[in-house]
């Protein structure tokens, strides 16, 4: 049975003022009240006190893996992580973003989340279909096990129906939609370029303005960089406000990646990134 949210809640609190007060790390990213239970934020706890204002119910879906990077190498951390969070976090490392010694990992097994702008309950449709985090130095709730398995990729049946000349009719009536905000990247926990490409005017590699040809350049450059690095926790999706389903190109090119080079992102700290690791053995169906 799972965990309830409250209780979750309960022992994220004891943990995060635990590791506080023994001054094992200098802050703790989970989630903090909003303006209603319906709308947690992330919020960081650096002070013992800070801690009750921590919540954790089925709408904390952000990404809390997104606001490691912020840091200053080296800072001790712990981050409450479900398990695309973890998967995430997992990547990181791999990327050498940051170090695994340097963050104490809070798991918590999920099922029942939801979005907090329709509040339709989050599956694999949207998601990674995981329940529990792939690492965790503490786990916050009873590991969740007996769920019927649903592949991420079952919901790109329809899309994959279509030829070349639909897929590029359907992304560029979508991206039509984009009003540049960048809502996609500021919720992506493996968008951290500093600068980003499209923020860039010397060389300029692309238009800023909300026009058809720019948002195509904009967010096939994105799909791109994020090859083999999408954890697919689809908080892209989400915090979309015109409902690009972003979700369904990253799905696909995950897809790809692991048929091609049976490796998923993020579920070991012993893989190195997909697209930077040669192997004799490799598909060559990329060059295809």
């Amino acid at each position: 049975m799972a965990t309830s949210f409250k209780q979750i809640e309960e022992n994220l609190k004891n943990e995060a003022r635990k590791l506080l007060e023994e001054g094992k790390v200098s802050l703790v990213l989970a989630y903090g009240r909003g303006y209603d239970e319906d709308h947690p934020v992330p919020f960081v706890a650096r002070v013992v006190a800070d801690v009750e204002n921590m919540v954790f119910n089925e709408y904390c879906t952000a990404n809390m893996a997104r606001y490691l990077v912020r840091y200053p190498r080296g800072t001790k951390m712990a981050i409450a992580v479900k398990p695309a969070d973890s998967r995430a976090v997992v990547q990181l490392i791999q990327e050498d973003k940051i170090k695994r010694e340097d963050v104490i990992l809070l798991g918590i097994p999920v099922i029942g989340m939801k979005n907090s702008k329709t509040g339709e309950v989050i599956d694999s449709k949207t998601t990674c279909g995981m329940y529990n985090p792939v690492l965790y130095d503490v786990l916050l709730g009873e590991e969740i096990h007996g769920q019927t398995v649903v592949s991420p990729y079952d919901v790109l049946a329809e899309y994959e129906t279509m030829d070349k000349d639909a897929r590029f009719a359907f992304w560029k009536k979508e991206f039509d939609k984009c009003i540049r905000c960048y809502a996609c990247r500021k919720a992506c926990p493996m968008c951290y370029c500093d600068p980003c490409f499209i923020d860039q005017n010397k060389p300029k590699w692309g238009d800023k303005s909300p026009q058809s040809h720019g948002n195509l350049m904009y967010h096939l450059t994105r799909f791109h960089h994020l090859a083999g690095r999408c954890i697919d926790c689809g908080e892209c999706s989400r915090a979309c406000p015109v409902d690009i389903p972003l979700y369904l190109f990253h799905k696909k090119v995950a897809k790809e990646c692991e048929e091609m080079f049976g490796q998923a992102a993020g579920k070991s700290i012993q893989d190195k990134p997909v697209l930077v690791n040669f192997r004799v053995d490799d598909s060559d169906k990329i060059l295809e």
